[in-house]
């Protein structure tokens, strides 16, 4: 076991053939002893586990701070402080530009220690961050000598010498706090040629210490290739034929865990279409990289369904991040989380393929979680939940379930805004944003809470997503969970959108969208919710509904939310994508484990621009960036 497959080719081919083999024998067993007449009938298999050895280690200084009087404007104004800009007025020298559409961000927030500054760090698109001061909201990272902020490429933190796959611009990255060794964390997967095949890395850098203004921080930067652990697909023959050698890695999470990193990708199928065939996770060794030290491989585990079956009704799997100061118990498995889209068992088919009905609306009544622990990955445990359409599900025609862009703005046209069944501005050439309604949202959160009385007692996770609230227009609104978790199984504490408990949180009055949230839990068992809001063009409205981002708490034990709190209200929309803001975040301090810090994308002008995109200044890149933080019961 763990022979990858540049090795199992060479020397060892008929041991991976022998465990592909055992696995789909075990699999089929499986299948045959059960029934299936509702939900995910899909003969999954969980494959490995595989290796993937570290390239190099680079330990790289920390990125220069700056110390003028410039450096002391954007301080936080109500709890609220600007992030990273396309246009933001950085200097002459150095406006702010990465020639990228789309916006992906998250952030992520360090603890605050007795003799250390501590910072809320901001990742953007694929390559960018910025540190602010956690206490003043002051930017610190500039260039070498600069004497303004400017948000840096984290390419210099790796090695051009020994590690130059992690200099590519492409692949998503996000940030997180490692709450086990107090430090930040950036996690990058990126593609690479050779030879005209593409290949896989992942690149992670973890920071020595939780300050990120001191001189002596420096961060560990490894390299990992992924050949031996990203299956072949079909058609290459073992990765022996074509021009398409391997599953495409997209949609990375990283979590942190009592014995390691754990990061989970997609594995999707370049050569069709790159649909979704399944998932992968890893294991990463945390206490090495935590320390600079050489760590051992990546161990990895797939999950894959046959492809006459593809694509996957799982798939874009969240990890567990620990999120309060106490960690999970001893032995306690590390968790995964995904929604499980509609199969055709609701049609009477043999659920082994998404859903088409163009009348009923395809719904799904489970959730799927996966463990790891000590005999590596397992699962999927299938969760009941209240039922649910996934956000913007399309069955307008052949194969468009995988669409899930239907969030109008006030400049989509009325015209192509559709019913449940047909067509609506995802199918056009019009101004449209991404829900994401296919896959949980960012974050799965975990938390290791004590309170005395009815409070929170026990371990649980938090997590949210996109779901369909009317047929007539396709409003969406969020699901929310609060699971109670241990030794690997989990049970429902909250679970919104049924006939008892919270509703959804969502517009009553069917109009709005709500889309791209994140959830996370206060010591208190509070939950928060960051998310966006938008709705079509308003003719009686004194204000249009162009993308606004609020935050909403459901206070422990609360039956409803209570009043939302508007954040910032965007003036203009996205028209040149459908792209929106992918790893939008919500995280509680860990000083406090209860100041709620999010993040969240707004526009001030309308970002139009297709062509001449190579002047900062342009229409191309109008997008904003706001931080924001408070507590419950004081800010919100």
């Amino acid at each position: 076991m763990g022979v990858g497959k540049k090795m199992g080719i060479r020397i060892g081919t008929t041991a991976r053939k022998i465990c592909i083999v055992v696995a789909c024998l075990l699999t089929s067993m499986y299948t045959l002893a059960q029934t299936c007449s509702s939900g995910d009938c899909q003969p999954g298999v969980i494959a490995g586990p595989f290796s993937a050895p570290q390239v190099a280690e680079n330990t790289a200084t920390n990125f220069p701070t700056c110390k003028s009087t410039a450096c002391l404007t954007g301080s936080w104004s109500s709890d609220q402080i600007e992030g990273i800009d396309a246009q933001q007025n950085i200097g002459s020298a150095y406006q702010f530009y990465d020639g990228t559409l789309n916006l992906d961000a998250n952030i992520a927030v360090g603890l605050s220690a007795n003799g250390k500054k501590a910072q809320v760090l901001e990742w953007m698109n694929g390559q960018y961050i910025q540190a602010f001061n956690k206490t003043t909201g002051n930017p610190i990272f500039t260039t070498a000598g600069g004497s303004t902020a400017v948000p840096r490429s984290v390419f210099r933190l790796w090695s051009t010498a020994t590690q130059p796959e992690c200099s590519s611009t492409n692949g998503n990255v996000q940030v997180i706090y490692d709450h086990v060794d107090n430090a930040f964390v950036i996690n990058r997967h990126v593609s690479y040629v050779v030879e005209g095949i593409a290949h896989y890395a992942f690149c992670l850098a973890v920071s020595s210490e939780s300050d990120l203004s001191s001189a002596t921080t420096v961060w560990y930067a490894y390299e990992y290739k992924m050949d031996a652990a990203i299956p072949c697909v079909p058609t290459s023959k073992n990765c022996t034929t074509g021009t398409t050698y391997y599953y495409f890695p997209d949609w990375p999470r990283i979590g942190t865990w009592s014995n390691g990193f754990y990061v989970t990708f997609d594995l999707e199928n370049p050569v069709g279409g790159f649909t979704e065939a399944g998932f992968e996770t890893c294991q990463l060794d945390r206490a090495a990289m935590a320390l600079g030290q050489a760590s051992n491989p990546m161990t990895c585990y797939t999950y894959l369904v046959p492809p006459a079956d593809q694509p996957s009704l799982i798939h874009s799997v969240d990890v567990a991040d620990i999120d309060s100061p106490t960690g999970p118990p001893s032995g306690e498995p590390e968790y995964f989380l995904a929604i499980v889209n509609p199969s055709t068992a609701q049609q009477g088919g043999t659920g082994k393929t998404l859903c088409t009905s163009q009348t009923t609306p395809c719904a799904s009544s489970q959730l799927a979680l996966f463990t790891w622990g000590t005999s590596g990955l397992s699962g999927p445990t299938f969760l009941s939940v209240n039922a649910y359409t996934p956000g913007c599900y399309d069955t307008s025609g052949p194969n468009r379930e995988i669409n899930t862009v239907c969030v109008p703005e006030p400049s989509t046209n009325l015209a192509d805004i559709g019913a449940y069944g047909s067509p609506s501005c995802g199918d056009f050439s019009t101004p449209c944003l991404d829900s994401l309604g296919d896959r949980m949202a960012n974050r799965l959160t975990y938390n290791n809470l004590s309170s005395s009385g009815s409070g929170p007692n026990g371990e649980y996770l938090t997590a949210s997503h996109v779901v369909m609230e009317g047929t007539e227009i396709q409003n969406t609104g969020i699901r929310y969970y609060i699971f109670k978790v241990s030794s690997g199984t989990a049970s429902v504490v909250v679970n919104s959108g049924g006939t008892t408990g919270p509703p959804d949180l969502a517009n009553d009055d069917n109009w709005l969208y709500y889309f791209m949230p994140s959830a996370a839990l206060d010591k208190n068992g509070n939950l928060g919710i960051a998310y966006t809001v938008s709705g079509y063009d308003c003719s009686s409205c004194e204000v249009q509904a162009h993308p606004a981002v609020f935050f909403d708490v459901l206070p422990w034990n609360a039956s409803s939310f209570d009043a939302p709190t508007l954040i910032i209200a965007g003036t203009a929309d996205e028209e040149n994508t459908n792209h929106w803001g992918q790893y939008a975040a919500t995280v509680v301090d860990p000083t406090d484990n209860l100041t709620f810090y999010g993040l969240g994308q707004y526009f001030n002008t309308n970002q139009t621009g297709t062509s001449d995109c190579s002047v900062p200044a342009s229409d191309c890149y109008t997008w904003q960036t706001r931080i924001f933080r408070g507590k419950y019961g004081v800010t919100f």
